[in-house]
């Protein structure tokens, strides 16, 4: 065997044994928070934690394989990939919620929603449809910097580590799929052992749907990592997301019996919206790769 052959077997057992280090550490910090939140409940700090035992486990593993901290991917990119990253929640929930209020899998506009808002923004003197517009204004731009502050803790782990180490070791579907299940798989105790989900009912087949749409959201997020080459358009992504889809449409949908099948990220509608979107962007990709040849 040549040296060259011996420098390119090496770096894919390097890059391996760095995905190992950073799968255990993660697993192994993210233990101590999900006691926090399974006992004591959906708590802004201690979800807080949890979702940054990522971005812990990424930076350690950084400074024990020394991986360069650079390769996470924090140059700030160019406008219309923040753009894109900030509209894409909204306009794939507005087509899965308007499959969802349209085929009267749920109602519009749950009255508990705006009573919610209204006490929230301390608009008890406004109308129904001025609290509603104001509020998405205000969860919409204010809201980011909060969400987008929690996101980052994810996201430093899953696209700025987790997706480049993949990528060295196999193909954009494979590492957004393996991205997209280990996603999944993070969520997995909280979705199982509290309310973090859509009530009691088919737990499995909630979860089942939930790793539909982090695998759809993974193919997204790849594409943006990769031609961005930053981590910050998948924070700005996700941040919009539990803005758009869990702080507003959800909230904001009346809950019929059946509901739950169908709506939210455990029914099968956003879901699957989401994973026909990231096909769209796993075909996309092949394309550019093709056409770059």
């Amino acid at each position: 065997m040549t040296s060259d052959e011996q420098t390119g077997g090496a770096a894919p057992t390097q890059a391996a044994v760095t995905l190992i280090w950073f799968l255990g550490l993660t697993t192994l910090l993210a233990a101590g928070a999900y006691y926090f939140v399974i006992e004591h409940g959906l708590r802004r700090y201690y979800v807080s934690l949890l979702m940054w035992t990522p971005a812990i486990a990424a930076l350690v593993t950084c400074k024990v394989r020394s991986v360069n901290m650079a390769e996470l991917g924090w140059r700030w990119p160019k406008g219309r990939w923040i753009a894109a990253a900030y509209l894409l929640p909204a306009l794939y929930g507005a087509a899965a919620y308007v499959i969802i209020w349209g085929g009267g899998f749920g109602g519009l506009i749950d009255p508990k929603f705006i009573k919610e808002v209204s006490y929230f923004l301390g608009l008890a003197d406004w109308s129904e449809g001025a609290t509603i517009a104001f509020g998405v204004l205000m969860f919409g731009t204010v809201g980011m910097i909060w969400h987008s502050a929690t996101a980052l803790g994810e996201e430093i782990g899953w696209r700025g580590f987790l997706t480049p180490t993949l990528m060295k070791l196999t193909s954009f579907p494979l590492a957004s799929v393996g991205v997209g299940l280990v996603w999944a798989l993070w969520h997995m105790p909280i979705i199982f052992w509290t309310k973090y989900n859509a009530g009691p009912n088919d737990i499995e087949l909630q979860f089942f749907n939930y790793c539909l749409m982090t695998i759809g959201m993974s193919f997204i997020l790849t594409y943006l990592r990769v031609r961005s080459d930053s981590l910050w358009p998948a924070v700005i992504l996700h941040a919009s997301h539990n803005i758009y889809v869990l702080t507003i449409m959800q909230p904001m949908t009346i809950q019929y019996k059946e509901t739950w099948r169908y709506a939210s990220e455990f029914g099968f509608i956003l879901p699957l919206v989401i994973l026909a979107v990231g096909l769209y962007f796993w075909r996309r990709f092949e394309r550019e790769e093709r056409a770059a040849a």
